[in-house]
């Protein structure tokens, strides 16, 4: 009978060049730094150098922590993950391409803190979203990119947070929007954004847009401002067998854009309280049937005002 002893059986793996060694788990944290190298092992000690290294390394639902302001390069995010860049670590998007690309697993949470995704007027996405349960945006800005800024076009079900971003001169063939939520297929989505501030971006600044899913999309707007765009600040659309979409609009400025500063058409309801529409040269709010924008008396409209709305009275 051939017997193999343990020792001999790796003794033939090893010169085959097969690892026999034991099983590394991933780390839970990992450290991108201006002077560190994708050779390292990405610890505090040893930092990598780029975004995408960093996330290949680290575990599902880990974080990447930045230690210092350099540029780490454009990422594709395939699982959960956390990024805390503290609002130092750029992204310079190349030309044609896009800064960060999510696409993970339909369940899995994304964040991303403190980003600064630059496009220098050749890259064509600053943050393009297609799969995940939730995606967060904190305190980060995308800037001079070619076509959308932040392009959400989830095709799962998902909630979307954007807080504290500065979204500013994209769209420079001004086709395309400074933020754009545009989910897919019988999906439920809800979105969120609060204190986010949208100057010069092409077309305009938030678009919620219905027409390519079956399922709902609800989107909020607070303490937001959406100004100087070639046609609208803010606005919620979806085709007739499309999606019915609701936007709120609370708290929020839509200023001297060329086209109407707050817009509703297809099926979309939008309900504005608290806000400001001014000088927009189209008009301050319009609403075309079937769409529909429901004001309240708290608002502050000049000039046109709002047309095709119906003003509600606060109880």
């Amino acid at each position: 009978m051939l017997r193999i002893t343990l020792s001999a059986l790796v003794t033939a793996l090893l010169a085959l060049g097969v690892d026999v060694g034991p099983a590394r788990a991933q780390p839970a944290r990992v450290f991108v730094a201006a002077q560190g190298s994708d050779g390292n092992p990405c610890s505090f000690a040893q930092p990598c150098r780029t975004f995408q290294h960093a996330h290949d390394v680290v575990a599902a639902k880990g974080e990447i922590d930045v230690l210092d302001p350099a540029g780490y390069g454009v990422l594709t995010i395939t699982k959960a993950i956390s990024i805390q860049g503290h609002g130092f670590s750029g992204i310079s998007v190349p030309s044609g391409g896009t800064g960060v690309t999510i696409n993970a697993g339909v369940n899995d949470a994304v964040n991303l803190t403190g980003v600064l995704i630059e496009g220098n007027g050749a890259g064509f996405f600053g943050i393009s979203f297609l799969v995940a349960g939730s995606l967060t945006i904190e305190q980060s800005m995308v800037r001079n990119i070619v076509k959308t800024g932040i392009s959400l076009s989830p095709s799962v079900s998902s909630t979307i947070t954007i807080s504290d971003t500065f979204v500013a001169n994209n769209s420079y063939g001004l086709g395309y929007l400074g933020i754009i939520l545009f989910p897919s297929g019988a999906t439920t989505v809800t979105a969120t954004f609060n204190r986010v501030e949208l100057y010069n971006n092409g077309l305009g600044g938030i678009v919620i847009d219905g027409g390519n899913s079956t399922g709902t999309v609800r989107a909020t707007v607070l303490d937001s401002v959406a100004a100087h765009h070639v046609n609208t600040g803010f606005a919620a659309t979806s085709a007739p067998t499309g999606a019915a979409v609701t936007l709120s609009i609370l708290r929020s400025t839509a200023a001297h854009n060329g086209g109407v500063g707050i817009f509703a058409s297809g099926r979309a309801s939008i309900l504005v309280g608290q806000s400001v529409g001014t000088q927009n040269l189209g008009g301050n709010a319009q609403a075309v049937s079937p769409g529909k924008i429901f004001t309240y008396t708290d608002n502050y409209f000049d000039g046109a005002g709002c047309t095709g709305c119906t003003v509600l009275v606060k109880e």
